[in-house]
């Protein structure tokens, strides 16, 4: 992973990459996603806190949107 420069802008993270000179914005959602999947926490518990977060009921299924929003941060190598 490179070295990537965090700072928080109103709700939003946004994740700043000076080796490709390039800035993502992460909305809450995406945040929380980017932040416990980085303590380690798996797609269940990530999903678990965002249902909680966002009031999200239990009968929409979330792992696979984790799934992909993980595969997206990595493939801009941002995990």
């Amino acid at each position: 992973m490179k070295p990537v420069v965090e700072k928080q802008v109103g709700p939003d993270l946004m994740l700043y990459d000076g080796e490709a000179d390039s800035v993502h914005i992460l909305n809450p959602a995406a945040q929380m996603i980017y932040e416990m999947h980085r303590k380690g926490l798996s797609v269940e518990e990530v999903a678990a806190a965002l249902r909680a977060a966002f009031e999200v009921p239990t009968s929409q299924a979330l792992e696979e949107d984790i799934r992909r929003a993980i595969q997206d941060m990595a493939g801009r190598d941002l995990l």
